[in-house]
Parts: structure tokens; C-alpha cells; sequence
């Protein structure tokens, strides 16, 4: 195992001296970094940064907004002031990176989470006490939380499509979302928004594409620079497609080495290494091309096993196999991704962007345009996305409508869930008046889920594209920027004209797995039958196995969007299956840790 591993960090606030906190801290090799009102935090060497006086500590990596392109090591005595005095406020305006921040309010503590979400943090906490940790495994270590699984929890999980919630299917664990605190020191765990992507996303309609683009370009670069610097070797995953590319392309061959990584199917869909040659030729670096491994795959066991939620499918397993064995065989550091492109960029095939525009502009010549747009994009007719414009008009101010998923799961208990409304503040903001940003900001919900997804005892994955300046300024852009010229993320595009190959910034298509999956599914039809029809969740009634039996028994060789709904059931048995038997682990081996890269193929 390379010896870098991913960020771990536990806080304790007055817990009972039966526990272990101590011999945990021990155990992962943290530090502790800051000792103050009955508040402890032990966080992985070279990832803490103090405030003088007690006043807090900054644990993560912290990068500054107008400074050096590498990670701080430290605050100024000015710097530290500042922080002590106008807090979150403070930190968010000049800071960005992927931290949490322990911050001194009035008697006590807040634990803030930046908004990208790159450090994770969940808690427990009983009258008088709580910890706070990294990770589910290391909260358990310290006797202080046990695992068990919350049906209900687990059930409302699978039928909101990943919507994030603070609770988990972890009964008692909690996740600090991104843009919140936490007031420790409070007996109710109060949860405080700190950060709203509303207050970034009011339309600038004088602005001109170009200007608009170098600024994007330029605000990547500015993140994925400092990132870079951090680490000596990276491995990237990169499919040819915009976003990875884009990543790829930005990352400095002066301050660091870079592979890349593509993975390749049997079928034509999954083989993308036509523009994966052009970008390693376009940007000089070396793209080593994988094929998907069958025997990679154990259904037993959950990709996402080490996370509070079950996010994985369980092809993914053969992707996150390959990814590890390159980079023990590589040394790396540190994995790139171009996750979360889709969000950010605003990568839609519907006429919310004309509506935005008639409802932000009036009727008008710049209507007419971005209406032309999103015909040359989706292929539709002129009526039809009018008709589609003055639905998405009709919903504005009813905020955004999440989609539930009831496919495969009891008729039953989907009756009872569809009676509460599946939602988040985001969503229901008062600001959520144009359909096409409301949709917007849903996007960059989708993606939280799948950003933690590797274990800590890896090196990191890097998202540079959720990097909170790269967020604000992509919120900051109006939706029809997105689709002008008829290309979609085409502010993206235009920022990178000039860097990137042409046969990339051309490509319309996207390739991906389901290939592999349906290979996956056909080979194992009857085991997945087997574990999904006599397993947790079917004898919990959360799901319908004469539903998925039917579904099984038909042997097409490719199943839609079924594919990815039942190894994704075939995933969360095994995560159930796991947490329910939950060890210390010690007994772990180190041999196969459990890991999970959001790849945009998974």
C-alpha cells in the first residue's frame, strides 16, 4: 500500500473516559492538533492549521482566495485575526479547499464544512458529549457509536435518488452537509447554512460570452494549479469526454507527473480510446488504457462499504480494482477527476434555458436565439420546445421538483414514503424563481453523494471541479450560457477552445459501462436473483422481488436503465450486509481495502 493516504481527522467534546478516543487517534496516527473547553481534535499529519489563542483550528487543506498557487501551512498573525473575528464569513470569502474549520462562538465551538465538500465530517453526540469524525469506521473505533442499519432511513434512501440529508442509514450518525456548521458544546448538535448557492447565482445578463469564458478558464486553472502542487505523482481517470479533458489539461507536467487512466469495454460504446489518443497526443501526457476485468467482481462485497450511505452499483468494483492496482504499481499521491462537470456546467437537454431567459430578459431577440439553441441541442421542433418552455414558465416559484425512484422497491412502503415530500433548503429557497437554475443547483446536489466515494486509507481523490471559486463562478453565469450555439456546457467549451483538441471540444457523445453491467448481470443472473429475493432487503420488505424476478427472467442482452437500478440493489445488500456485521477494523486486511471512484462511467 503507498504510503499517502487520504486526510482522517476525530474530534471528541466531554466523552466519557470509557471510550477510546485515545487509542483510536493512536491507532490511524493523528495528532492531536488542538486541546481547548473540553474540545479535542486529532487530525492525519501535516493537516492542521492552528489559530493562536485557542480561538480554533483549520483541518484539511486550505488554500488562499488572492495567494501562492500551493496549500497554506499557516495563517499570518493578521490572518488569524481576521478569522477569530468575523468567523465562517471571513474564512469563506477569502479561503477555499477541502477543509472543515473548529472556530471559537461565544462559549463554545463550531465545526464549519466547506462548501465543496472535499473533507468529509459526521457525528453522534448524546446529552453532554459527541464525536466527529471523518468517516463512519473511525467514529466506531472509538466504542463511543456502534453501526447498525435504520431500515427506514436506508428505505427513504433509496427511494430519493441520493437526495443529501444530514441523517444516514447509520442509526445515530449524522453527516455535516457541505456549506453548514455544527455547534459543538450544545447539547442539540444545532445546525447552522453557512453557505447558499443562491447568494451566487443571480443571472449577469450584460455579460458577453467571452468575457465570461476567460474567466472560467481561468478560475479552473487557478484551482486545479494549487491542487497540483500538493502532489508529486497523479493518476487521472479520463474517458476523452469534456470534463476529465478539461482537468487533464490544466494540471502543470512542471509541478507534478500525471497518468492517465481509461477504462475500455468490449462494446464500441465502451471504448473511448480514440479520444483518449487525441487528448494524450493534444497535451502530451501518458493515458494507459484497461480493460474491464469480470473477474474483478465479487457481489458480495459493496464498493461503498466504507461509507455511511449506499451510493455504488456493483460493476464499479471492476473500475475502483483496476484504478488501485495502478497506483500501488505507479506510487501515486493523489487521483484526479473530472467529477461533477455535468453539475457545475450545467450540462441539460431540456428548455429550462429558455425560460430562464423570458423570464429574466422579457421577450425579445435574446429569447429568440437561445430558443434556436436548445432546438440545434436536443433536436426538437420550434412548437415543441414551446410547449416545453411555457411548462417550465407555469412551475416557476414552486421551487424544484425532485424525482423519486420507486423502481424494485415494495409497493407498500413506496405509498407510505411518497407522503412526505422528498426535498432540501436548496430547493425550496424563495430565490428559486428561474426553473432552469433551480435545476441547476439540483445538479450540484446529485453529485455530493458520489465525491467521498474512497476509502481514507487511500490516497485522495481530487474533484477540482467542485472547488468552491470554480462553484460560485459557474452558479454566476445564466443557464442559457450553457447551450449557446446549440452545444451543451458551451461556456466550457469556449474556455478551453484554444487548449484542447479539436475532435474533444467537438464530441457530442458519451461513452460508459453498460456494456460491462449488462455483461455483469448476464453472467450473474442467477446469483444476483439469489442474494436480492433471500437477503436483508427482501426480508425487510423494502423491496419487490416478484418485481425484480420478472425483471431477471428475461434474458435480453440489455436491460435500460433497469441495469443500474439492480446492481445498485445488489450493491446496498452488500453494504447492509457489511454495517450488520460491522468489526473492529483491526481485523481487517489491508490487502483489499474497500474503495469507489466516482468515474464519469459509474
Amino acid at each position: 500500500m503507498h504510503a499517502v493516504s487520504a486526510p482522517r481527522f476525530l474530534i471528541d467534546w466531554s466523552v466519557p473516559d470509557g471510550s477510546r478516543i485515545d487509542e483510536t487517534a493512536k491507532r490511524f496516527n493523528l495528532d492531536l492538533c488542538f486541546e481547548a473547553c473540553g474540545v479535542r481534535v486529532f487530525v492525519s499529519p501535516g493537516y492542521a492549521i492552528r489559530i493562536n489563542g485557542n480561538r480554533g483550528v483549520f483541518l484539511g487543506t486550505l488554500f488562499e482566495r488572492n495567494g501562492p498557487p500551493e496549500p497554506l501551512v499557516e495563517l499570518d498573525e493578521d490572518q488569524q485575526n481576521v478569522v477569530a473575528a468575523k468567523g465562517a464569513p471571513a474564512v469563506l470569502t477569502s479561503y477555499w479547499g477541502a477543509y472543515c474549520a473548529l472556530l471559537r462562538e461565544g462559549t463554545g465551538f463550531a465545526l464549519m464544512r466547506d462548501p465543496s465538500g472535499g473533507l468529509p465530517a459526521y457525528y453522534t453526540s448524546t446529552p453532554g458529549s459527541c464525536v466527529i469524525g471523518s468517516d463512519p469506521e473511525i467514529i466506531a473505533e472509538t466504542g463511543y457509536w456502534t453501526p447498525a442499519v435504520s431500515w427506514d432511513d436506508l428505505a427513504a434512501h433509496m427511494y430519493a435518488r441520493g437526495l443529501p440529508k444530514s441523517v444516514t442509514p447509520l442509526r445515530g450518525l449524522s453527516e455535516l452537509l457541505p456549506g453548514t456548521a455544527c455547534c459543538i458544546c450544545d447539547s442539540s448538535m444545532r445546525i447552522e447554512a453557512i453557505w447558499s448557492p443562491w447568494d451566487h447565482a443571480q443571472p449577469e445578463t450584460a455579460s458577453d460570452i467571452s468575457g465570461s469564458s476567460e474567466i472560467l478558464r481561468r478560475t479552473i486553472q487557478n484551482v486545479v494549479s494549487p491542487w497540483s502542487s500538493r502532489y508529486p505523482s497523479i493518476l487521472i481517470g479520463v474517458s476523452g469526454g469534456l470534463d476529465s479533458s478539461i482537468i487533464a489539461a490544466s494540471i502543470s507536467a512542471r509541478r507534478a507527473r500525471v497518468t492517465g487512466v481509461t477504462l475500455v469495454t468490449n462494446d464500441p460504446d465502451g471504448d473511448e480510446r480514440l479520444f483518449t489518443r487525441l487528448l494524450s497526443e493534444g497535451i502530451g501526457i501518458e493515458i494507459l488504457d484497461v480493460r474491464y476485468d469480470p473477474a474483478d467482481i465479487d457481489l458480495g462485497i459493496s464498493c461503498v462499504r466504507h461509507l455511511a450511505r449506499p451510493i455504488g452499483r456493483s460493476h464499479a468494483l471492476a473500475y475502483d480494482r483496476a484504478m488501485h492496482r495502478i497506483a500501488r504499481e505507479r506510487g501515486v499521491d493523489a487521483f484526479f477527476s473530472g467529477n461533477g462537470g455535468d453539475n457545475v456546467f450545467y450540462y441539460t437537454q431540456s428548455a429550462n434555458p429558455i425560460a430562464d431567459r423570458l423570464l429574466a430578459d422579457g421577450p425579445g431577440i435574446g429569447v429568440l436565439h437561445t430558443w434556436r439553441d436548445v432546438c440545434r441541442l436536443t433536436g426538437c421542433t420550434p412548437i415543441e420546445a414551446a410547449g416545453a418552455t411555457i411548462g417550465s414558465v407555469r412551475s416557476r416559484g414552486r421551487g424544484y421538483q425532485w424525482s423519486s425512484d420507486s423502481r424494485f422497491l415494495d409497493a407498500g412502503l413506496v405509498v407510505d414514503l411518497a407522503k412526505n415530500r422528498v426535498s432540501h433548503p436548496w430547493l425550496a429557497d424563495d430565490r428559486a424563481r428561474l426553473p432552469g437554475k433551480a435545476a441547476h443547483i439540483a445538479a450540484l446536489l446529485r453529485i455530493q453523494s458520489g465525491l467521498e466515494g474512497y476509502d481514507r486509507r487511500l490516497p485522495p481523490m481530487i474533484n477540482p471541479l467542485m472547488s468552491q471559486p470554480v462553484l460560485e463562478t459557474c452558479l454566476a453565469v445564466p443557464t442559457w450560457k450553457w447551450v449557446e450555439g446549440g452545444r451543451d456546457r458551451a461556456l466550457a467549451r469556449s474556455a478551453f477552445s484554444h487548449i484542447l483538441p479539436q475532435g474533444i471540444l467537438e464530441r457530442r457523445t458519451k461513452g460508459g459501462p453498460d456494456g460491462f453491467a449488462n455483461q455483469i448481470i448476464a453472467m450473474h443472473r442467477i446469483e444476483i436473483l439469489d442474494r436480492l429475493t433471500s437477503g436483508y432487503l427482501a426480508r425487510r420488505k423494502i423491496i419487490d422481488c416478484d418485481e425484480i424476478a420478472s425483471a431477471l427472467s428475461d434474458d435480453k442482452p440489455t436491460m435500460g436503465t433497469d441495469q443500474a437500478r439492480l446492481l445498485s440493489l445488489v450493491d446496498t445488500e452488500a453494504w447492509v450486509a457489511h454495517w450488520s456485521h460491522w468489526q473492529s477494523s483491526s481485523s481487517v486486511s489491508n490487502g483489499d481495502v474497500g474503495i469507489h471512484f466516482r468515474s464519469h462511467s459509474t
